[in-house]
Parts: C-alpha cells; sequence; structure tokens
C-alpha cells in the first residue's frame, strides 16, 4: 500500500488564522479518480486542513482510502528518552478526516495523539523530573487545545457535508422533470 505524503498548501489557511477569521471558510469540494476503478470521487475538506488535495490527490489516480485531511499538529516537543541522550516527540496530536474511509468513524474529523509507548524515562533527579512535570504540563494544554478544536472542526464539517447534500438534493429536483410533465 502507498502512503500519501502530506505537504502544507500554500493556499489554505492554518487552523490558527481560520479560528481568528471573521469571514466565514467557504466550502472546498475536490474530485479524486480512484485508481483501480477510474470512478469519480467528490469528498468536502475539513476546516482547517493543511493538505494541497488539488497537487497530491487529484494530480493523478488514486487510492480513495488513501485520502486525507489533516491540520497541523499541536507542536512538537521531545524529551530525552533512554540513556543514549536521543529525543522522542512526546505527546503530539492532529485532527485527521479519511472521507473514503472503509468505517463510518474514520469518515469524521478524529484526533491521532501520539504518544511513546513503552519507553520510560529513567533516574530523574528531582530538577530533571521537574521538567517533565512542565513538559507535561504543556502538552496536556495542548491536548485540550486540540481537543477543543476538534469539537469545532468536526461541528463545522458535519454542517458543510449536511449543506453539500441540500444542495446536491435541491439540484437534481430542479433539473428532474417531474411525473407527467414534458421537457
Amino acid at each position: 500500500m502507498t502512503s500519501v505524503i502530506p505537504e502544507a498548501s500554500t493556499a489554505t489557511p492554518n487552523p490558527t488564522d481560520q479560528r481568528t477569521s471573521s469571514s466565514p471558510v467557504l466550502s472546498r469540494t475536490f474530485t479524486v479518480t480512484a485508481k483501480d476503478t477510474r470512478e469519480e470521487l467528490s469528498f468536502v475538506c475539513m476546516p482547517g486542513c493543511i493538505i494541497d488535495h488539488q497537487r497530491i490527490d487529484c494530480g493523478s489516480p488514486t487510492t480513495p482510502a488513501e485520502v486525507c485531511c489533516w491540520t497541523e499538529t499541536n507542536g512538537d516537543v521531545s524529551l530525552p528518552i533512554d540513556e543514549a541522550g536521543f529525543d522522542k516527540r512526546v505527546l503530539c496530536a492532529r485532527i485527521e478526516v479519511v472521507p473514503f474511509a472503509a468505517s463510518m468513524p474514520g469518515r469524521l474529523p478524529h484526533a491521532q495523539v501520539e504518544i511513546v509507548e513503552d519507553h520510560y524515562i529513567e533516574d530523574l533527579d528531582p530538577d530533571a523530573l521537574g521538567v517533565v512535570i512542565t513538559v507535561l504540563s504543556e502538552r496536556l494544554t495542548a491536548l485540550r487545545r486540540t481537543h477543543a478544536d476538534l469539537v469545532r472542526v468536526r461541528a463545522e464539517y458535519i454542517e458543510r457535508v449536511r449543506i453539500e447534500a441540500d444542495v446536491d438534493q435541491i439540484l437534481a429536483a430542479i433539473t428532474t422533470p417531474a411525473a407527467g410533465v414534458q421537457a
């Protein structure tokens, strides 16, 4: 399975810009071509998404399940995890949606939290433990911001998808002749 490597889009405002903007953010809808069936599939991009879908997903046929939207991470913080002093990222999160996911939960905005599992920070003196506590406290604050963003983005996304569905139904009703009426 090929992985899609996301790259930031200069056309997409970052999540902070979208939170502080007073103007409504327009819905971005994209169409991709399924690699295996050549079927054209449309999706609504998630608010705050940093992926350049036009370049990455729409430029050539793709595997629909690999199309995803995601926000910037809530920051990169690292701690020395082992005796060699190698730093590892801890408690980083982002919001993601996979429009063509096999399961419905993946199709709604959800958080991806990067946790360093099965690694221990050992032999901490009181000062070092204080540093770890400070860093983890800062990461907890960042996770709380991500949670608030997730609640907001999920509500906006569901509303955008609902509006898109309503527009599609209205257009279908307008362009479909009524029974007994000749065109």
